[in-house]
């Protein structure tokens, strides 16, 4: 099938789309912040509140497998929620084993960088091993194929953006050392690169081809980011309104800038190294004021 196939619009309604662009940000929330990454949940409900996610999702799933005709060819769309869940699932069981690190402190920055990579790769090799059971190649989730060169060319100028977190975050108000901010470096990028992967992977690259041929492009791509947003309350929690408001507006913004990136070369890269750069900034805001 072509890509051009692919991203045709369904015919649904106006009215409809809404709903189901409604339905999808109820369902990310289920995933990344119900089943994921919450501040609202009781620490020993937990691991509870994840099975619960895997068990509601995994019902659609196998529902619309098992139809015939139009609503089939959506099971895809509901395997990925499921194997996103899945992925969250994993880092609960798999990805805590910095914690048996004699001396590592996530206070720190290697702390933090090397507690990130524990954390990730349950939940990447989760939802890669089901999308690959699924179709059999990477293409679909962008990791394959499109315009490596243009995709690699477009992160690097969207890295730009990576100043406006920078700044609101107070960046500009650096007190650690150079030698200090060297010693990081290495450690940032292990952060920066494995996070940057996991949150371009499961928000937009094994979503946005799914939604742009339900919602078409532009809707898919808004989607996503207010999806990316949504996803990204989770680490400033319930604070004050403003402070709330501008976070998850700078996260809109730059979903926006990355998943443009993917869509215009159909290669997730750039948009990961783009946000690579925003996240190596974001924690030398952090740890260097």
């Amino acid at each position: 099938m072509s890509l051009e196939i692919q991203r045709s619009e369904t015919d649904f309604s106006a009215v409809t789309k809404v709903a189901l662009a409604l339905l999808f940000i109820g369902c990310s929330f289920l995933v990344f912040n119900v089943g994921g990454y919450n501040s609202f949940i009781p620490s020993d409900l937990v691991l509870l509140s994840r099975f619960v996610v895997v068990v509601i999702l995994l019902i659609p799933t196998f529902i619309l497998f098992r139809l015939e005709g139009t609503w089939n060819k959506y099971w895809k769309l509901s395997f990925s929620f499921w194997i996103s869940s899945i992925g969250m699932l994993l880092a609960w069981f798999l990805g805590r084993w910095y914690q048996l690190i004699p001396g590592l402190s996530t206070s720190t920055v290697p702390g933090v960088a090397v507690a990130k990579v524990s954390e990730v790769l349950p939940i990447i090799t989760g939802i890669l091993v089901g999308m690959y059971l699924v179709d059999k190649d990477f293409t679909q989730v962008y990791i394959r194929g499109g315009d490596l060169g243009k995709s690699i060319k477009l992160g690097l100028l969207a890295s730009l953006a990576a100043l406006l977190p920078f700044v609101l975050v107070g960046g500009l108000g650096l007190t650690a050392s150079p030698s200090m901010i060297v010693s990081w470096i290495p450690w940032m990028c292990l952060f920066a690169t494995s996070n940057a992967f996991m949150e371009e992977l499961m928000v937009r690259g094994i979503f946005l081809r799914k939604y742009e041929s339900i919602l078409g492009q532009k809707q898919s791509l808004l989607l996503t980011s207010v999806i990316f947003a949504i996803f990204h309350q989770a680490i400033i929690g319930y604070t004050d309104l403003l402070s709330l408001s501008v976070f998850m507006g700078m996260t809109f913004f730059l979903g926006l800038i990355w998943g443009y990136v993917i869509q215009q070369s159909d290669n997730i890269w750039g948009a990961v190294l783009a946000h690579t750069v925003a996240d190596i900034f974001f924690v030398l805001a952090v740890f260097g004021v």
